[in-house]
């Protein structure tokens, strides 16, 4: 009879061991699993971190652009990312902020930096600069730039509205950001 139990006792710590072994590679493969979609959204975060650090890189320089320019009619020039929007002029099409072509070739400014070779970026970032006209002549351009409430009488104050597209590591995806710039002139 002792050799009859020795041989149950055999064969159900068998399969206990199996059980235990399924169990641990469950745990591991889930594990992988958790592992695998951390890896992911860390570097969607990266991503989504370069492109909006390279379109803030564009608008510093589109405002720096608009900084050397010494003439509000530099800004006519349509094939090059400049444009002027006249005041109520319904003819005015904007441009295709979604458009590939709008951020190729010469239809939009380069903002020179080294961010391409420094993170890898597929593009550098890229910039259009619309001249809305002065505060008091375009509706467009009546924004208050001076600070809440204030209209700074006698002072002329251009104002400008800066796009810029910045590019991930991949190329696949974009980040735009958008402001408002004002240039006093004496």
């Amino acid at each position: 009879m002792k050799i009859r139990s020795q041989h149950k006792q055999q064969g159900v710590a068998l399969v206990i061991s199996l059980i235990i072994l399924v169990s641990l590679t469950m745990l591991g493969m889930t594990s992988i699993q958790r592992t695998t979609t951390d890896l992911a959204m860390a570097g969607n975060q990266r991503e989504t971190g370069l492109m909006f650090q390279s379109a803030e890189i564009g608008l510093i320089a589109a405002e720096d652009y608009i900084d050397l320019q010494t003439s509000s009619a530099d800004f006519d020039d349509r094939p090059q990312g400049l444009y002027t929007v006249a005041a109520n002029d319904s003819t005015y099409d904007s441009p295709k902020y979604f458009a590939a072509a709008t951020w190729g070739g010469t239809a939009s400014k380069q903002a020179s930096t080294t961010l391409m070779t420094d993170f890898g970026l597929d593009d550098e970032p890229r910039f259009i600069v619309e001249y809305l006209g002065d505060r008091s002549q375009n509706p467009l351009a009546s924004i208050n730039i001076g600070g809440y409430g204030s209209q700074q009488p006698g002072n002329i104050v251009s104002i400008y509205r800066s796009t810029a597209r910045g590019v991930g590591l991949t190329g696949n995806s974009f980040r735009f950001v958008q402001s408002y710039y004002g240039k006093q002139i004496n």
